[in-house]
């Protein structure tokens, strides 16, 4: 019997060991794909056998830590080469033994360098195994995760280092010194409980998906300014500097003709760099001791001239077109320190309402500063006459017995005798001005209701939005008013009238592009100009009139800076700084997708598709939306970068509900006293009609996310439907009530989304459509995400609705960012944040719950 217990117990030893040896080689990756570089020679320095002043002795292992190039940077494909010295080095295949060991080339004092890639779909967890006998140093990303300094020919170390992946290409970099006769050494990698070895794919190739870091990290190009003849660029970067969460910003001079760098003013304290009218000269300020000097500098002739000093409470400036004068601007907070304070006015709770701001004159030749404004009211300067003797300024006002409870001035000013003349007084939908070439006319930017009825072509609707741009041209002496935007469905951003062919350039919003357009006065004909990029995101153009700049990105390309000749009609590219990080990522294909509705209107949509999309395989799948009046345009990175989503393995639908701007007036003013019902109901038809119209999409596997108004939505959405697994709300609205009075611009904004409407009023509209009032109606698992000093919509939204859902026992998460405003902006906060989004969705649409337990780990409170 006991003989008979004895076998037993072996055979069940020996089954739980096999077991386990099983459930080991599962999880356990021999890494064998590796690219080695050719070996490089380090030499000892000078004096290595003294003493430093710790009284230590340089040793091999300090070869070994010595930090030679920038690992972040490094990310190798075979037969590439790295620059040693003098020395090109290659990178090729790395030979293996036959039990798996690499070995490092070279003799003594040699260093190699090995590389190798870990790709994860989604969030995991590993450990690295690595056996060895000489000296190396781990990296994974160019960072260290571990190292051995210590030689031994027939000893081998064993390290080990536990690593988390986020969803992407990982590279790992292996240095290795070589001193004695075996240099060998072996890599594994162990998957952790809950991920097995097809969770890790190992190769050599550098081609990789979209990151947050991919799109966060490295330089990039903000605006470009052409100087007065157009030869020159004045061009502004900006980078962040992890892993601290500050960011570089600096401009450089670039020649058009030849792209050479003229002058960077990297480092610089000069601020409001900008060129004159004439010449090849910039102007700048900086402050001496709380006052603020002027200077012009000479490209030409490489000087420099001090033109004015001792400016207090300098704010702006603007040269007159004959540089002979620059109009700039005072500005002082009149606010006091307070401990008990009577509010005048509801706009005076609001940070910079007791802050004014006057215009003044600076005669350059004599130096003499002469103050063009005075008042209660500050001044704004909208443009300066191309004969150098007249401004426009306007003046805003609230003014609560009116609606839209403002009501703006325009004024003509003489500069030789500051006389004034009205241009308009007390108008209730303002606007900005600017003068045509020869000064008879001005060019407004407005809203539909600047002019009343005039300009308003919103069919059947009761409201316009008057955040849909508009272009009228007014004749000063007759007055009279030419809508010429009327019939053009973009909305108008910004505009150049031309001083030399005499036609008017703007950017517009067009549907889900941004577009540069030109409007020829003479047939009065709108055209696109010819360029090909998605979304414009400034423009410019020079004195002469000849050439234009502008910045502009593509769906799935980073921004540029482009020259645009007016008179070819051609682009060229000045700079893409981001080529060369992006030369190595794999985007998925984007198209567009539009559905009917019943009444026939088209709701145009677009799609992100993964990267390696196989159609019969089932998806989950991201719905985006914004619905707040402006379209989501369709441009790269942002603060939803859906081809990020989409390369974590998601399909993307993103759509325009009505209301948006760039439709057209009539489609804009759908937005007016609807706050989400037409919007939602649009939603959840196109979900519906793309998930039945494409099989590739786990129906059972839809979430949605919006933010500001968006949030708002993904909050109404889940008290309207049960179609998705997941809801996320940044900054949204679950009150409309208490968003109107308690937002900073609450109230202002309701006039373009529930105009002449208020809570007193229109209970249906502020209560009933409020989704805290319908939080019962809510059944699927919602995030709400929130900035800690969000002023725009104040956090007391998302803490209302969340404790709303957790009285009644809904699945709710909420997350604070601290001291974040309504975005998140700072750089280590806004990659958590993102990662916070990326973790709920895996949990909840891909039954991954390991990143949401590892940033949020459940705690005992």
């Amino acid at each position: 019997m006991n003989k008979l217990l004895s076998i037993l117990s072996l055979i069940l030893i020996f089954n739980l060991s096999s077991m386990a040896k099983k459930k080991t080689d599962f999880q356990l990756i021999d890494l064998k794909n590796w690219l080695q570089s050719e070996a490089a020679t380090v030499l000892l320095p000078a004096f290595y056998n003294s003493l430093n002043i710790e009284n230590k002795r340089f040793q091999l292992k300090d070869l070994l830590i010595e930090s030679y190039i920038n690992l972040e940077v490094l990310k190798p494909e075979e037969n590439d080469i790295l620059n040693w010295n003098q020395l090109q080095l290659k990178w090729t295949k790395a030979k293996l033994s036959k039990k798996g060991y690499l070995n490092a080339n070279g003799s003594d004092n040699h260093l190699n360098y090995y590389s190798t890639y870990i790709e994860v779909e989604d969030w995991s967890k590993a450990k690295l195994i690595v056996e060895t006998f000489p000296m190396l140093e781990i990296y994974l990303d160019g960072k260290k995760i571990a190292s051995h300094y210590k030689q031994d020919d027939k000893v081998a170390k064993e390290l080990s280092s536990d690593i988390a992946l986020e969803p992407g290409k990982h590279c790992l970099i292996i240095k290795s010194l070589s001193h004695n006769k075996n240099n060998t050494f072996k890599v594994q990698l162990k998957a952790e409980d809950g991920w097995v070895k097809d969770d890790f794919k190992i190769s050599t190739s550098a081609d990789q998906f979209i990151t947050i870091n991919k799109i966060l990290d490295g330089k990039k190009v903000n605006s470009s300014v052409l100087s007065a003849n157009g030869e020159y660029a004045l061009i502004s970067y900006s980078r962040s500097l992890p892993p601290s969460d500050k960011t570089e910003r600096w401009k450089i001079i670039q020649s058009i003709h030849d792209g050479k760098i003229i002058h960077t003013f990297r480092g610089s304290s000069l601020s409001q760099i900008k060129w004159l009218p004439l010449g090849n000269k910039l102007s700048y300020s900086k402050k001496y001791n709380g006052e603020t000097s002027l200077f012009v500098f000479d490209l030409d002739k490489g000087q420099e001239m001090e033109i004015a000093s001792h400016i207090s409470d300098f704010e702006s400036y603007r040269w007159t077109p004959d540089t002979k004068n620059i109009i700039y601007s005072q500005a002082k907070d009149h606010s006091k320190e307070w401990k008990i304070r009577k509010v005048q006015g509801m706009e005076d709770r609001l940070p910079g309402f007791r802050y004014r701001s006057f215009l003044y004159k600076l005669n350059v030749k004599s130096g003499v500063k002469q103050r063009l404004t005075y008042g209660t009211l500050s001044t704004q300067l909208n443009d300066i006459s191309s004969d150098s003797e007249h401004i426009i300024f306007s003046q805003s006002k609230p003014d609560y017995k009116e609606y839209p409870y403002s009501k703006q001035n325009l004024y003509q000013m003489n500069l030789k005798t500051f006389e004034i003349d009205s241009i308009w007084k007390d108008k209730l939908f303002g606007g900005s001005a600017q003068y045509s070439p020869d000064n008879s006319r001005i060019l407004v930017q407005a809203g539909p209701s600047c002019f009343g009825k005039l300009g308003e072509n919103i069919g059947k609707q009761k409201l316009a939005n008057n955040y849909d741009g508009q272009l009228y041209i007014m004749d000063l002496k007759t007055t009279k008013v030419d809508p010429i935007s009327y019939n053009f469905d973009p909305a108008i951003v910004s505009t150049v009238w031309n001083k030399k062919d005499g036609n008017i350039y703007f950017k517009a919003n067009d549907e889900d592009y941004v577009r540069l357009f030109e409007y020829d006065l003479s047939n009065k004909v709108f055209t696109k100009l010819n360029i090909k990029s998605d979304v414009v995101k400034s423009f410019n153009i020079a004195t002469n009139g000849s050439s234009l700049s502008y910045i502009a990105c593509n769906i799935s390309s980073p921004y540029q800076a482009y020259i645009y000749d007016l008179n070819k009609k051609e682009s060229t590219n000045l700079v893409n700084p981001e080529e060369e990080k992006f030369n190595h990522v794999k985007f998925g294909k984007t198209e567009d997708w539009n559905f009917t509705k019943k009444d026939g209107k088209t709701i145009i949509g677009r799609v992100y598709y993964p990267p390696n999309f196989d159609a019969n395989k089932k998806y989950p799948m991201i719905v985006n939306y914004y619905a707040g009046t402006v379209p989501v345009e369709r441009s790269f990175g942002g603060r939803y970068p859906l081809n990020l989503y989409a390369a974590m393995g998601y399909v993307v639908y993103l759509l325009q509900p009505s209301g948006a701007t760039g439709f057209g007036q009539e489609f804009s003013a759908e937005h007016q006293n609807n706050w989400g019902i037409t919007t939602a109901d649009e939603i959840i038809e196109g979900t519906k009609k793309f998930i039945a119209s494409h099989s590739f999409v786990d129906a059972d596997k839809i979430g949605c996310i919006g933010a500001s108004y968006g949030g708002f939505m993904t909050m109404l959405l889940q008290t309207r439907t049960d179609i998705f697994a997941a809801a996320i709300s940044h900054a949204g609205i679950s009150d409309i009530t208490s968003y109107w009075g308690e937002g900073y611009w609450g109230y202002t904004y309701s006039i373009n989304a529930s105009g002449k409407s208020f809570p007193w009023s229109h209970r249906k509209l502020y209560v009933d459509q409020s989704p805290l009032f319908n939080a019962d109606k809510v059944t699927t698992p919602m995030l709400l995400i929130h900035g800690s000093v969000d002023t725009n919509v104040p956090l007391g939204e998302s803490i209302q609705m969340y404790q709303a859902l957790k009285l009644l026992g809904k699945e709710v998460d909420f997350i604070q960012v601290k001291d974040q405003n309504h975005q998140v902006l700072n750089y280590t906060q806004r990659i958590l944040w993102n990662n916070t989004i990326f973790a709920y969705f895996a949990k909840h649409l891909k039954d991954k719950n390991q990143w949401w337990e590892s940033l949020y780990p459940n705690q005992n409170i």
